[in-house]
């Protein structure tokens, strides 16, 4: 899912979403920060914060009677989006509360991603994928750039999550939650992180077999220590992408999440000394097993891939 021109196809093999080149590509997306529709200051934070993607929230995050002023805000600021190279979503409401009035609202800025609370079944999705086709032509915007990435916050969306993703080849990625999702399983919550670790790895087999991008659910405290434990769990288990909602932890998920030049070098030495093994030249240094070594081989793919979207001029770090 590196590729710059990320595709995805109907069940009839033709083409249903393309990621447009200058738009950053899925697998590449670490941050994911969320900012409340109506706050410009917060938003401006945000758009300095270099996060991959800025999710615009007209739900949880901006009060009913706010939310007309709010999409007038939010289509103004998915263009600063887009001037800074920043992916620019929207979370929008349920389709049957305010969630059509929210998409006609924002489709003028042109939104890269469509978020949609509550996911629990596939005709959930397709509805929206009808909603955004009809407001793609009324806007005149081209036909099926915009991604959707549903939300789950149950477990009933959980154990749907493979039709779910399923439901619409505008489904790039999905999206776990922590505190709804908390709630309904009466999890307690503790900086710790252990109540949700096993719906999280669970959550990351279900997107990888779907292809899709899996999106870790937000880590609702400060303590750095904490964060930084966690970043490193979730990264250990193979997920690459990370929820914020405080934009001082953008920076630790970008250097967790992408490989650092320490890393790199680390591992082209530890390839060059297992191939040296395996070809029956001497070497120095500790034996390389092959769970490391075969570690290393994907950190440089991924490196690689980031390498390749900087360079073609679109990119940034």
């Amino acid at each position: 899912m590196s590729d710059a021109s990320f595709k995805l196809s109907r069940a009839d093999g033709s083409s249903a979403i393309t990621i447009p080149p200058g738009r950053r590509p899925v697998a590449l997306r670490r941050s994911w920060l969320f900012v409340p529709g109506m706050d410009e200051g917060r938003q401006a934070q945000a758009l300095d914060s270099g996060a991959d993607v800025l999710v615009a929230d007209l739900e949880e995050f901006t009060a009913p009677a706010d939310r007309p002023e709010a999409r007038r805000r939010i289509a103004t600021l998915l263009a600063r989006c887009r001037a800074r190279g920043i992916v620019g979503a929207v979370r929008i409401n349920r389709l049957e509360d305010d969630g059509l009035a929210d998409l006609r609202g924002v489709m003028p800025g042109r939104p890269d991603v469509i978020f949609l609370p509550h996911a629990e079944s596939s005709e959930q999705i397709a509805a929206l994928d009808r909603a955004i086709s009809a407001a793609e032509a009324t806007a005149g915007l081209p036909a099926g750039q915009v991604e959707i990435v549903p939300t789950l916050e149950s477990a009933i969306g959980v154990l749907r999550v493979q039709a779910i993703l399923a439901a619409s080849p505008r489904v790039t990625a999905c999206l776990l939650a922590a505190e709804d999702l908390s709630a309904d399983l009466g999890a307690e919550r503790g900086p710790d992180g252990v109540e949700l670790q096993h719906l999280r790895a669970r959550f990351h087999v279900d997107c990888t077999a779907a292809g899709r991008l899996g999106i870790d659910c937000p880590f609702n405290y400060r303590a750095e220590p904490a964060v930084q434990a966690d970043l490193h769990w979730m990264r250990r288990i193979g997920l690459k992408a990370k929820c914020v909602v405080f934009a001082e932890q953008v920076a630790m998920v970008n250097a967790v999440l992408s490989p650092q030049p320490d890393d790199v070098v680390r591992a082209k030495r530890l390839i060059e000394r297992f191939e040296q093994a395996y070809a029956g030249a001497p070497t120095d240094g500790v034996p390389v097993d092959p769970p490391d070594y075969n570690t290393a081989r994907r950190l440089l793919r991924r490196a690689a891939a980031f390498a390749a979207w900087r360079a073609d001029g679109s990119g940034a770090a």
